[in-house]
């Protein structure tokens, strides 16, 4: 992959993330209170079981910092990429200060988004997703199947 292509990838997920996070409150917690309706009502078909509102609550919280985790995962594993293919010798180290960089960067522009703001433990919670995805790629990486050298 080239540099060019690698860094465009990482622009890209960098945009798709701003534009979730430019989306207001209301409209956020919309679409995470459809998914939670749709998973409770998916439970209660398979097991008869109708979650009550503190186990959609907690289920709503779960679903939310997990895609946080998730969005960083993806942008730590595209980062290092870039990184690697730019010579970086610790590709790994550079694009988690990346990530963690625009995690905070992210929850600052939420401050002027109606509805939300900004939440140093979603920085801390960013970080942990992208630190996860590194530890995950090094893990697979020095198993042998992910056939790239170690992060």
């Amino acid at each position: 992959m080239s540099k060019r292509t690698a860094w465009a990838l990482c622009a890209g997920w960098m945009l798709l993330i701003f534009a979730m996070s430019a989306a207001p409150g209301e409209v956020s917690s919309g679409q995470s209170g459809l998914l939670i309706r749709l998973l409770a009502g998916a439970v209660r078909a398979v097991t008869g079981y109708t979650p009550d509102a503190p186990a959609l609550a907690a289920a709503e919280l779960l679903l939310r910092k997990g895609a946080h985790m998730a969005e960083y995962g993806v942008l730590m594993l595209l980062c290092m990429n870039a990184f690697r293919v730019s010579g970086s010798h610790r590709p790994g180290l550079h694009a988690l200060l990346l990530c963690a960089a625009y995690a905070a960067g992210d929850e600052l522009h939420q401050a002027f988004v109606p509805g939300r703001g900004p939440s140093p433990i979603d920085v801390l919670i960013d970080t942990a997703g992208a630190a996860a995805a590194w530890a995950a790629a090094r893990l697979c990486a020095r198993i042998g199947r992910c056939g790239a050298k170690s992060p």
